[in-house]
């Protein structure tokens, strides 16, 4: 089952081609990375792909499985001035989510005893006692703790986490991270690497982190030269096949220029 398709997808910016009519799918439970040199367009495909730019390209699309819940991790996120660290992570669709977030916030205001009875209620019902407990896990793990600060007085790194655990908590069927492990010491990067190993989830990445790649994804999409290839395997598969790629095209290189000749 396609999760995520990118077709015939175009990006210039100026005279400069980014890439022209690339094509490419996420199947479900694959987990995939995007490889590329700096500056070749890497966090522009992505950012189509989860439908922040929109694609450029006669006859271009992108498509969605109407099932899959995608959820989008940029390099430098951005939740707004006035947004606190607990409205950024509970931010959720979810029933049990919002509840959690309510609960929380009544621990916060032990003057309005009927809110907390109201809360303890809420999570009784919809037994979200178990959500409460892996939230706090990935809130511990990623090192958040203070509720009440403001998001924009965060540095960059903490932005990044207080993201990173608001889509993990959120359960996306199809993430799009872009540098996930940037700002996450190695505890975090190997706490996440087993979510990412032990979950069901699709997983569209960049990351120049090689042994993070290496561990979690089976699947290279590559982006050279303004055109995509795609490779089975880990990162080391995608190096050896990589050569062969390289080697058998400049072989055909010199066949056509030994022809011409």
């Amino acid at each position: 089952m396609v999760y995520l398709e990118l077709t015939d997808v175009s990006k210039t910016y100026g005279e400069k081609v980014l890439f022209d009519r690339v094509s490419l799918q996420v199947a479900k439970n694959t987990k995939v990375a995007l490889v590329a040199k700096n500056g070749t367009g890497k966090s522009t495909l992505l950012r189509v792909a989860a439908g922040i730019d929109l694609p450029e390209g006669l006859g271009s699309g992108m498509y969605v499985h109407k099932d899959a819940r995608m959820a989008y991790l940029p390099q430098e996120p951005d939740f707004g001035e006035n947004a606190t660290v607990m409205d950024a992570v509970f931010n959720s669709d979810n029933e049990m989510v919002r509840a959690v977030r309510d609960y929380e916030e009544a621990l916060s205001h032990t003057d309005k005893p009927n809110r907390l009875a109201n809360a303890l209620g809420r999570m009784d019902e919809l037994q979200a006692w178990d959500i409460e407990a892996r939230i706090k896990e990935v809130l511990f793990k990623l090192n958040i703790e203070r509720f009440d600060q403001k998001v924009s007085t965060l540095s960059g790194g903490q932005r990044k986490r207080v993201a990173l655990a608001k889509l993990i908590i959120d359960e996306p069927d199809l993430i799009i991270m872009d540098e996930p492990t940037n700002h996450l010491d190695l505890d975090m990067i190997e706490w996440l690497e087993e979510w990412l190993q032990s979950t069901n989830l699709t997983l569209l990445m960049v990351t120049h982190d090689r042994y993070f790649l290496e561990r979690v994804c089976n699947r290279i999409i590559e982006l050279d030269g303004g055109e995509i290839f795609h490779y089975t395997g880990n990162y080391s598969d995608f190096l050896e096949k990589k050569g062969t790629r390289e080697e058998t095209s400049a072989a055909e290189l010199d066949k056509d220029k030994k022809r011409m000749k």
